[in-house]
């Protein structure tokens, strides 16, 4: 009951948002969503000029400036997280996972994550919230409570002819290390 309460009231604040969706260069509309929220996210044609690094950086800094701290999602590992393009097409889009400070800069000096394949087709993919072995750096004990983990994605690939970057932040655990003791 608890957390079908929280899923809605994100859901809510979600669709209430101006961050609700964000179109591309191009004008398309990119959705992403996971456990019934919408992500605030941001869409942006690759290649401005800065390091790579420093973009990607700015690019999350500016998406969690742009929400409340209580409303940045959270999504339970193992749950699925999907991507809507407007126009069905279809691509492959590298994504990378990063660990971040509550600010949004990165946590640690090499930030990505080992990069995975999402695969689009008809306009839509998904990918399954994995466990980021980053999570386990911190020597926080408050790093590793529910919810006290920040990540910011990246999706990168070919849209509509051009590359493009889609980022999005969201909170989640560190991840199991075992059983309880």
């Amino acid at each position: 009951m608890k957390r079908s309460l929280c899923v809605l009231l994100l859901f809510v604040l979600t669709a209430c948002s101006p961050w609700n969706q964000e179109e591309d260069s191009a004008g398309r509309a990119v959705t992403v969503v996971a456990d019934g929220a919408e992500f605030p996210l941001a869409v942006r044609a690759a290649g401005d000029g800065q390091t790579d690094r420093e973009r990607h950086e700015q690019q999350y800094q500016a998406l969690v400036e742009q929400i409340e701290p209580g409303d940045i999602p959270y999504i339970q590992l193992g749950e699925p997280i999907e991507v809507h393009l407007a126009e069905e097409e279809d691509a492959d889009y590298e994504l990378t996972d990063v660990i971040l400070l509550p600010d949004g800069s990165y946590k640690y000096k090499t930030p990505d994550n080992r990069p995975q394949t999402v695969v689009i087709s008809g306009g839509s993919g998904s990918f399954e919230l994995g466990i980021n072995p980053a999570a386990f750096l911190s020597s926080s004990a408050s790093d590793y409570e529910p919810g006290a983990t920040l990540r910011g994605f990246r999706l990168s690939g070919m849209g509509g002819g051009e590359l493009q970057n889609i980022y999005f932040v969201l909170r989640t655990d560190a991840g199991s290390v075992g059983p309880s003791l």
